[in-house]
């Protein structure tokens, strides 16, 4: 399950929670994706005022994918052979541990920092700079995060929903926390031009070759697919998961044990 939501959530690119039948939306969205079934999002959302507005840029990135990405994606599937596509995936993956790593400490998340940077150590020395996912078969499991989810954490509101020209769901609050993570990423490191595009475009291209298992299972209204699994899935990684909840920073320090070190 957590694999299905990782990617589609990846891929697709907290002020209140969302209302019982959004939330029902997301678990039949998720069970959609993880069955094959189809799904039939809702028309509306409380958090999407500005929802004409983002159709319409939904709109264009549909078409975009439809003749540039969907198509370059078919097409690396069927050149590159599995057992080439996988380890560049884990590439990309222990990257992302160290990304989820960093901001879990930011977080207080102690437990899973140490679980993303030990992956992260593991793999890039272990694993051969991550090309192998060794720290899986020691069953030390991945704890996704970003810096969108930090400042949820840090008690900044989420505003409203966001769907952005070229790079899909979002909202107010992960727009501007976009930046950080991208700071953390080899392709801002990278001095040589040509070789930071093209560390980009593999990073999309593989990206979007994951997601073709999973997009078959939307039917009718894909926009509102994509704000509900998006919007939840958002909060849900944030730890907001009952009205009780208020996310101040280290609100849970009083819970830790020896077990979260």
């Amino acid at each position: 399950m957590r694999q299905v939501k990782a990617v589609l959530i990846y891929a697709l690119g907290l002020v209140s929670l969302l209302p019982m039948a959004a939330a029902a939306d997301y678990a039949d969205a998720l069970r959609a994706a993880e069955t094959g079934e189809r799904y039939q999002g809702t028309a509306s959302h409380p958090n999407d005022p500005w929802e004409a507005m983002n159709r319409r840029i939904f709109s264009f990135n549909e078409t975009v994918d439809q003749y540039t990405a969907k198509p370059a994606a078919k097409a690396y599937r069927r050149v590159v052979p599995g057992f080439v596509r996988r380890p560049i995936g884990n590439f990309f993956e222990n990257v992302r541990d160290l990304r989820s790593g960093v901001n879990n400490l930011l977080q207080w998340r102690w437990r899973d920092a140490g679980n993303n940077l030990g992956r992260f150590g593991l793999n890039t020395t272990l694993g051969v700079a991550g090309f192998f996912d060794v720290a899986t078969s020691v069953e030390l499991s991945k704890r996704d995060s970003d810096f969108g989810i930090t400042l949820a954490r840090w008690g900044v509101p989420e505003g409203p929903y966001l769907m952005l020209p070229g790079l899909g769901p979002s909202t107010v609050r992960d727009t501007p926390a976009m930046y950080p993570d991208y700071y953390l990423g080899p392709a801002r490191q990278i001095d040589h031009t040509l070789t930071s595009w093209t560390y980009t475009g593999i990073y999309l291209l593989d990206v979007r070759a994951r997601v073709l298992d999973f997009e078959d299972a939307i039917s009718g209204d894909r926009y509102a697919f994509l704000r509900d699994f998006y919007l939840q899935s958002r909060r849900s990684a944030a730890g907001q998961r009952s009205v009780d909840d208020d996310f101040e920073f280290g609100s849970d320090i009083d819970d830790w044990d020896d077990d979260d070190w």
